[in-house]
């Protein structure tokens, strides 16, 4: 007996308009952009020793954005 092994993504419905297959430079550049807007571990954070927690919750955001992004074109690319 042979049970079918599910594929990481397969319980995600493909979005309207979304990409059957994942472009690496897309990603890289969308990637890429969302961590240029990280202001936290920058230089001038170095030497303060509080961290603004505005900052905090903004840098989170767009960390959350990106790894959406990178969860997108893992799943699109288990799917193929």
């Amino acid at each position: 007996m042979s049970a079918s092994i599910p594929l990481p993504g397969q319980h995600r419905p493909n979005a309207a308009g979304e990409e059957s297959s994942a472009d690496p430079d897309s990603i890289r550049a969308e990637v890429s952009s969302l961590l240029a807007q990280l202001t936290i571990g920058s230089e001038a954070d170095l030497d303060s020793e509080a961290v603004d927690s505005d900052a905090l919750a903004r840098d989170a955001g767009v960390l959350d954005r990106a790894h959406e992004v990178l969860v997108r074109a893992l799943t699109t690319v288990d799917k193929t």
